[in-house]
């Protein structure tokens, strides 16, 4: 019987919790300042940053939700995120990820948890041996 209601009560919560879909169309609009440094799908950015055009939406929110709360420590990064709200977060990754991968890409920077690490880390790239 325990389990029964465990089980009850899990399902409900898991119908019951709100899903953060992102809605790419607003999440432009949010990403006008992100696009400076991190480009979009014809514009690679204004410096030597990890383009975010093409990417995984819900790896980009992860990651953005940790610059925002701090658990990653980067001092352009957390000042840009903190202001931002969970959907805020998920409607620019869902913005990114709508793009295809940009035409201009850098080898040498990367991120973890990105598909292409693990590419490179079967390479024998001096990212991975970094790790």
């Amino acid at each position: 019987m325990k389990t029964l209601t465990t089980l009850t009560l899990a399902a409900t919560m898991a119908v019951s919790a709100p899903v953060l879909a992102g809605d790419a169309t607003v999440g432009k609009q949010k990403a006008v300042s992100c696009v400076a440094c991190h480009g979009d799908q014809s514009f690679p950015g204004i410096f030597y940053t990890y383009q975010l055009a093409g990417r995984n939406a819900d790896k980009l929110a992860v990651k953005t939700n940790k610059y925002r709360t701090g658990k990653i420590l980067h001092p352009i990064m957390n000042v840009f995120t903190i202001g931002l709200s969970e959907q805020d977060i998920a409607d620019i990754s869902a913005y990114y990820q709508s793009l295809g991968k940009p035409a201009l890409t850098s080898p040498f920077i990367k991120i973890k948890g990105d598909d292409d690490v693990d590419s490179a880390a079967a390479a024998g790239s001096t990212y991975a041996a970094a790790k």
